[in-house]
């Protein structure tokens, strides 16, 4: 199976392309970090591209082979929403949404071709927002509509489409988070989020392992049966499922509480 994957330099990227390749797939690992590529077995074909241009990466997998798409990127700043400036606001979507169409739409009339498939690594915070996630919840939850469509408007001509929404994993991806919040910036350390910033220093919370959720986009990009979502970790399971059979106010501190020193946190990060 000739594999496209994108993020492939990141927490679940990496460990998604090794072992793809030592099961003797045929990977094309994509990312915008040449030194996090470098890190990839050399079974790996790497290319350094970033998925927000849409020329480069449309040149780039011309006249390719390809039978799976996966895309792991996965960028994010902590904040909340009245400190995030629209430009960084349009990051997150350009990088966590609009990176994942571009990618999949220079792909598309060849997973036609070959009957191909889609997957894709959501978040939880995707379907559950997550307070001072706002773009990355945002982000994500744009991507859960989009997968659902695409799956709705491409299973008809042969190809699969897969959600996969994990909870919190220590891929560095939420330590280096909350870089940005260690920022001397008088209006993040004495404004009115001054406290709940303060509560992530350390942040690294984790639901899930990595290796399960690399795991779980491995057999949703080889199994002959795949489901159209896939939820990895407690968090992931019981979330979404709380916030339909419960009042809002009562869902709402659930979630805060899942916040770091927060009840939710101790039960279910580790």
């Amino acid at each position: 199976m000739h594999v496209t994957l994108t993020g492939a330099g990141g927490g679940i990227g990496r460990l998604v392309a090794t072992r793809l390749a030592e099961a003797g797939h045929d990977v094309l690992g994509l990312d915008r970090d040449p030194d996090r590529l470098d890190a990839l077995p050399d079974t790996v074909e790497t290319v350094r591209v970033d998925v927000r241009d849409e020329i480069a990466v449309r040149e780039l997998l011309a006249d390719r082979p390809i039978d799976c798409v996966i895309s792991a990127v996965g960028w994010y700043e902590l904040g909340a929403l009245e400190d995030v400036s629209p430009a960084a606001f349009r990051r997150h979507l350009e990088t966590n949404l609009t990176g994942v169409h571009t990618v999949v739409h220079a792909a598309m009339p060849t997973l036609r071709r070959r009957e191909g498939r889609v997957v894709a690594l959501g978040s939880v915070a995707g379907t559950v927002a997550l307070p001072y996630h706002g773009p990355y919840s945002a982000a994500k939850a744009g991507l859960d509509g989009y997968i659902d469509a695409l799956q709705r408007e491409v299973s008809p001509h042969g190809v699969t489409v897969s959600l996969v929404e994990p909870g919190p994993a220590r891929t560095g991806l939420n330590e280096r988070a909350t870089e940005t919040l260690e920022v001397e910036d008088d209006r993040r350390r004495r404004g009115p989020y001054a406290e709940q910033y303060a509560a992530f220093d350390g942040y690294s919370p984790e639901s899930v392992p990595p290796e399960t959720v690399a795991e779980t986009v491995v057999e949703a990009a080889t199994t002959g049966s795949p489901r159209s979502r896939y939820r990895v970790g407690r968090r992931a399971r019981w979330l979404p499922w709380l916030a339909t059979v419960l009042p809002d106010p009562l869902v709402d501190r659930i979630i805060r509480s899942g916040l770091p020193g927060g009840l939710l946190g101790r039960l279910v990060d580790r």
